[in-house]
């Protein structure tokens, strides 16, 4: 049976994992958005909650019996993180196309430097820089 205060310990630690597990829905979803306010919010929040977490003592193996509740315990445990580690695998690849959106449009604004494109023969030619904007006035 675990001792009260690992029971104590475990509810904190699985409540965390859940706030982080809705913080990261949470964040996907201002992504999908596009909502920049409300991911700058999730993401104080998201740090406020992990620095909670990191506080925590970690549970010794001793403190979790083998029994039906123990087991319980850490089945819920591991269904959390699982999910938690899904949805920022999501986040982060949300993330990086973003980042990709912005850098192909700072390219396009900018131009780059040289630009490859496919001549009348059909070889790729190297062109001069072709910027959408005339920055030289």
């Amino acid at each position: 049976m675990l001792s009260t205060e690992g029971q104590k310990r475990m509810a904190e630690e699985l409540n965390l994992l859940q706030q982080l597990v809705d913080l990261a829905v949470a964040k996907k979803e201002a992504l999908f958005e596009n909502d920049l306010e409300t991911l700058r919010r999730v993401v104080d929040e998201e740090e406020k909650t992990l620095a909670k977490a990191e506080g925590l003592r970690p549970l010794n193996v001793g403190e979790i019996d083998d029994n039906a509740e123990g087991q319980r315990l850490r089945l819920e445990r591991a269904a959390l993180i699982a999910q938690l580690r899904e949805v920022n695998l999501l986040n982060q690849q949300l993330l990086e196309d973003a980042l990709t959106v912005v850098d192909y449009s700072l390219r396009l604004l900018h131009g780059a430097e040289e630009n490859n494109m496919y001549g009348s023969s059909g070889k790729v030619e190297t062109v001069g820089n072709r910027s959408l904007l005339n920055w030289r006035g």
